[in-house]
């Protein structure tokens, strides 16, 4: 004959259910955008730069180290409005009031890059203006290139479709974060040598960063998560696998 558990036991174990729950929806979402060579998706043979960073630095503050990989125009809009959430976002003008900036994860350039056989000059941005330009759609180099005003700019969702349609001549060179470094992790069966980098753009922080109003404690949490990662060699280390300069 089952036993009916007692008013107390249901009440126990709702209330540890209650707990359980609260705790899991208590953690950091974090998240970082399907950008290679900084993130992969799940399944791939290294989950990316940023991933890396994100992930070791996440450990060092208690946390379970989980990072949701998204589109980048997703995670975006998503730091903007979801509370108790991080993720790594170029810091520029035009986003600065619209999120919390706790911790400068790098420094990347926005650069031309173009095939080494080209016989074009993207050696400064008066040279290149007139090109078929390449960026991602929604990145800092698509934003930069919008600024700066090139007067033919195609977008596409990554950087590896930026490269084949490099190499079958649709554009003429392409804006990249990160230039030959981003280009080169991100290429599929193109060797980097049949490319050339150009006239730097410009220069942008990559920051972990959430909603406006972060409190003052919880920055300070990630802030110092990430010194540690610095200090104990963690950091050089995940530079170092990428193959990327500090």
């Amino acid at each position: 004959m089952a036993v009916c558990p007692s008013p107390v036991a249901w009440l126990i174990r709702a209330t540890l259910l209650s707990t359980l729950i609260a705790a899991a929806h208590a953690e950091t979402m974090l998240y970082v955008g399907n950008v290679a060579p900084y993130a992969y998706p799940d399944g791939a043979p290294r989950r990316g730069l940023m991933y890396e960073l994100i992930h070791e630095t996440a450990l060092r503050a208690g946390h379970s180290g989980t990072v949701h990989v998204v589109p980048l125009r997703r995670q975006i809009a998503m730091l903007r409005t979801q509370r108790d959430s991080l993720g790594s976002i170029t810091r520029l003008a035009e986003r600065e009031m619209n999120y919390s900036w706790p911790v400068k994860l790098m420094q990347e350039p926005i650069t031309l890059v173009t095939r080494r056989d080209a016989r074009i000059d993207i050696s400064s941005v008066d040279a290149a203006k007139g090109l078929r330009i390449g960026v991602m759609l929604g990145g800092p180099a698509e934003a930069l290139a919008r600024r700066i005003g090139f007067a033919d700019i195609q977008t596409t969702t990554n950087t590896a479709n930026n490269v084949a349609k490099l190499m079958a001549g649709r554009i003429d060179a392409i804006v990249v974060l990160g230039g030959l470094f981003a280009t080169d992790q991100a290429m599929s069966g193109v060797n980097v040598d049949t490319l050339r980098d150009g006239a730097v753009l410009g220069r942008v922080d990559v920051y972990l960063a959430g909603a406006p109003g972060m409190a003052p404690a919880e920055a300070q949490k990630w802030t110092a998560a990430f010194q540690a990662l610095r200090r104990d060699g963690g950091y050089r280390r995940i530079m170092l696998r990428y193959h990327h300069a500090e």
